[in-house]
C-alpha cells in the first residue's frame, strides 16, 4: 500500500490461510476458496480457477466450523474481497 493512498478499510486485516468453499449460484457445485486475509467486517478470498462467484453467498470454513453470509465488493485476477452482511 503506498504512503499516499489512505487506508479505506473500517477494520485491521489479519492474514490467515483458511479452506473453505461456497456453492456456485448457476450449479449449486462446491466451488473451493482460501480464506487469504480476514477482518471483523470481511475476508479475501482466493480462488485458484476461473469459478462462478455468486454476488451474495454462504461462506462455509469447515475447520474454523465458521458459516458466514458474505457480499462480493471486488475482484482483480483470481482475488475477491467480500464483507460480511
Amino acid at each position: 500500500m503506498s504512503p499516499l493512498l489512505p487506508e479505506r478499510r473500517s477494520s485491521e486485516r489479519s492474514p490467515t490461510c483458511l479452506e473453505g468453499w461456497f456453492e456456485s449460484e448457476m450449479t449449486g457445485d462446491p466451488t473451493a476458496c482460501t480464506v487469504w486475509d480476514l477482518s471483523e467486517t470481511g475476508v479475501r478470498l482466493v480462488i485458484p480457477a476461473p469459478a462462478d462467484v455468486p454476488l451474495e453467498f454462504e461462506l462455509k470454513i469447515p475447520n474454523e466450523g465458521a458459516v458466514a453470509m458474505v457480499r462480493l465488493v471486488w475482484t482483480s485476477g483470481n482475488h475477491y474481497g467480500a464483507r460480511f452482511t
